[in-house]
């Protein structure tokens, strides 16, 4: 790829600052901007004199020495940056295609894809493959906190990134390796049935180079859907993974403890004992995906359970914020805003806290709290929550629906269970409201978890 100047729109999500840092460590000029920029996913970027603007079309997005223009699906194609761009005959590319460029220019990639467990699983393997001296360049959406970063240039011929199916970009993309965690109904603002998604995740793996893998999860239902139903046209599925008694890959003896998980794998010899410090079935998963990638490369089993074992987690996914001094009420942080995630989380919390479990969840999007009301419903109405509190859904830019909001999400929590104990409290900018309730709230040995992949985590700094 020629020099460039690449100018982000968007530039403080997690996934597009991991290819901006990428493209600047590869030479390029790097610009950008977002309304939201807290500037902490691009704090790199900017000690390395990048130009970086808290406004749209200002001085720094009409630079004449940008050539490429580069925004996320959550920018508005028609919006006035990307519109000036095209009348200058600026290129305008979506972040998933600059990123197939970044992957073409590899020898061998591995892409994560999945509904659930991607960011994590991403993390696990680019771990291992670091742990292996492998030195592969990482692209993925959570800060790892092994390394303190989303991204990584590396030396060698390998690159791993996580691959979003959230507006169908993972189609942009060619894989040596393809690794599958589950098929779940998400992103209803793109999809209309499952049946979709599975077709779009079929797609992917035909996709993948006919001299490489596709590792796939035996137990998830809508996966082993997608592996009977249809015929693929090379023999890539060599890795499969999971309880399931037909996998490849199976983790057994699973023992889960509060802050950790430890299991074997079955057939072999030196992958027995196996520690990782995420808690969770789903999680152990996680890391059965990984040790499946890693054995496909061919990596010494060692070296695998030694890597798995000192991976430090990613932020954001169930981590620990610190602990209040008075009343002592350890809090924690987590970016499950799907049902699934959030069962998940929940079962984590309980095991973790001592007394009572205080929640605060804050929905993502219009469109994925009306079409997945009920599981929402489900979720929190059978849970063992000691106070739930849900806030105002973070829009992420989209269209208000009518009677979707938090205040009647309440309601219908009420109605599917009259003795759960859930309030609605509305955001506001400094979270004064949600914050002195949960302070009338919190006694010693309480776990306050934060829920949501919207604003709510700010919380944690008002309270500690």
């Amino acid at each position: 790829m020629n020099r460039q100047h690449f100018h982000f729109v968007g530039i403080n999500g997690i996934g597009m600052s991991a290819i901006a840092k990428i493209l600047y460590k590869q030479g390029h000029t790097i610009s950008g901007c977002d309304l939201a920029c807290d500037l902490m996913n691009v704090q790199e970027l900017v000690k390395n004199g990048c130009r970086i603007s808290s406004q749209h079309n200002s001085d720094i997005c009409q630079d004449t020495s940008i050539s490429t223009v580069v925004y996320s699906s959550d920018v508005n194609y028609q919006s006035q940056e990307l519109v000036n761009a095209r009348n200058k005959g600026i290129a305008t590319l979506q972040r998933a295609a600059v990123l197939a460029q970044i992957i073409d220019a590899k020898k061998y990639s591995i892409g994560i894809a999945g509904s659930h467990g991607k960011t994590t699983t991403t993390s696990m393997i680019s771990h291992i493959f670091m742990h292996a001296q492998y030195d592969p360049t990482i692209i993925v959406g959570g800060v790892m906190n092994n390394i303190h970063n989303n991204a990584h240039y590396g030396s060698s011929e390998y690159i791993i990134t996580e691959v979003d199916e959230s507006d169908r970009s993972h189609l942009l993309l060619h894989v040596n390796t393809a690794v599958i965690t589950n098929i779940d109904f998400e992103h209803v603002n793109t999809y209309k049935s499952i049946e979709e998604i599975i077709e779009t995740f079929r797609i992917f793996l035909t996709q993948v180079s006919s001299s490489g893998h596709a590792i796939i999860c035996l137990d998830d239902e809508n996966i082993r859907t997608m592996y009977h139903n249809y015929r693929f046209d090379t023999d890539i599925i060599d890795y499969t993974y999971g309880i399931n008694q037909q996998a490849r890959i199976r983790p057994i003896n699973i023992h889960l403890d509060p802050t950790s998980s430890t299991f074997d794998i079955d057939g072999y010899d030196d992958l027995s004992d196996i520690m990782i410090n995420t808690p969770g079935i789903h999680n152990v998963l996680n890391a059965t995906a990984a040790i499946a990638t890693a054995l496909s490369f061919n990596i010494p089993q060692q070296t695998i359970k030694e890597a798995l074992q000192s991976f430090q987690g990613v932020d954001r996914r169930f981590t620990f914020k610190g602990i209040m001094a008075h009343p002592a009420v350890e809090i924690y942080d987590d970016y499950g805003h799907h049902p699934t995630e959030i069962y998940h989380a929940l079962i984590t919390a309980r095991k973790k806290t001592k007394h009572n479990l205080i929640v605060v969840f804050q929905p993502q999007r219009y469109t994925r709290t009306f079409h997945l009301w009920n599981e929402f419903v489900e979720v929190f109405a059978n849970s063992t929550i000691d106070h739930l509190i849900i806030t105002d859904i973070y829009t992420a830019h989209e269209t208000p629906i009518e009677n979707i909001t938090a205040e009647q999400l309440v309601l219908a929590i009420k109605a599917k269970n009259p003795s759960c104990h859930v309030s609605y409290i509305p955001f506001d900018h400094d979270l004064i409201a949600i914050k002195n309730n949960v302070l009338s709230t919190i006694s010693d040995h309480d776990l306050i978890l934060l829920l949501g992949a919207g604003k709510v985590n700010k919380l944690a700094d008002k309270l500690l």
